[in-house]
């Protein structure tokens, strides 16, 4: 799902700095890592503060992140992630963020359905997954779910990197990478299964590649714009009931399945490039009030069709 060049250009994202102090915290283990306290006065002691300072995740991660914390140079995640609401996640341009493959020391997630292991049966899309795609086994593979704010906000000529850490590295090697709110920008993200931005979210100026599933599920308000998805188990962006923004992305190739799925919404389809897909464009059930406009469709099975 590799594109060889991106339209990088920095229109549209929003940069926020702050002068409060950051005190960081190197770590090698979230679990035995404790941020060291000022010292108090003797004789005035200072008020309990109101808010928890900034760590910096160190060598490997796993679990819950409470306060702010900050991943730069190589951090590898060997369990679940989880960002409670209210606590940013910052990832500083260069870093590269191994998640472990096909393994899971600390399982937060336990849906019932997501903890199936096997091979699907079925003939139905039942939860997302497809007759005869191996279910998520979430005791046995990594998600990162943020229920606060992501920063991760890379450079053309310094990407963030977010991958599997296997030397064969496959389609299923980790599961979920979500976000409510925030921003995921010039990163190369890939081998995952899913990738869920909420309402509040943008995907902007990404290479996302080699996926389980869809490379976005844009089942939200999201913005998804400027980037190069290719090579995915199912459809590249898919929507369901939902209002995105998904304009000036490069898809494709994804000979096997489609660029985009539109079922139901009313979503803007602006100035997308789909090219070397199954399908380019599918809708699967009627939807409210779409903009669709300015869309190149090229070289593939059958650029638009109707599954209703």
């Amino acid at each position: 799902m590799k594109i060889s060049r991106l339209p990088l250009t920095a229109a549209g994202l929003l940069f926020v700095s702050c002068n409060l102090p950051i005190h960081v915290v190197e770590k090698s283990d979230r679990a035995t890592s404790v941020a060291a306290e000022p010292m108090q006065s003797a004789r005035a002691p200072e008020p309990t503060p109101t808010f928890l300072p900034s760590t910096s995740a160190g060598p490997t991660t796993h679990g819950r992140i409470v306060r702010d914390e900050v991943w730069r140079g190589e951090v590898h995640v060997i369990g679940d992630i989880t960002v409670d609401e209210g606590v940013t996640l910052t990832i500083e341009p260069g870093t590269v963020v191994r998640v472990a493959a096909n393994q899971d020391i600390g399982n937060l997630y336990d849906e019932a359905f997501n903890m199936k292991i096997g091979v699907k049966t079925e003939a139905n899309y039942d939860n997302g997954v497809h007759r005869g795609e191996p279910y998520r086994d979430e005791g046995h593979h990594i998600s990162i779910r943020i229920n606060g704010s992501l920063q991760a906000v890379g450079t053309p000529d310094n990407m963030i990197t977010i991958t599997s850490d296997s030397p064969t590295p496959g389609i299923y090697d980790w599961n979920y990478l979500e976000f409510n709110r925030g921003i995921l920008s010039y990163a190369v993200v890939e081998y995952y299964r899913v990738m869920g931005p909420n309402n509040a979210a943008v995907v902007s100026h990404n290479i996302l590649r080699h996926i389980g599933e869809c490379g976005v599920c844009a089942n939200s308000s999201a913005l998804v714009e400027f980037n190069a998805i290719s090579y995915a188990g199912h459809e590249l962006i898919d929507m369901h009931q939902s209002s995105p923004t998904i304009r000036g992305n490069i898809l494709g190739p994804n000979p096997d399945h489609a660029g985009i799925i539109i079922d139901g919404g009313s979503p803007q389809i602006l100035n997308n490039t789909v090219m070397g897909c199954g399908m380019g464009l599918m809708y699967i059930s009627r939807p409210g009030n779409p903009h669709l406009e300015g869309n190149v469709f090229k070289n593939n099975g059958q650029d638009m069709a109707n599954g209703y």
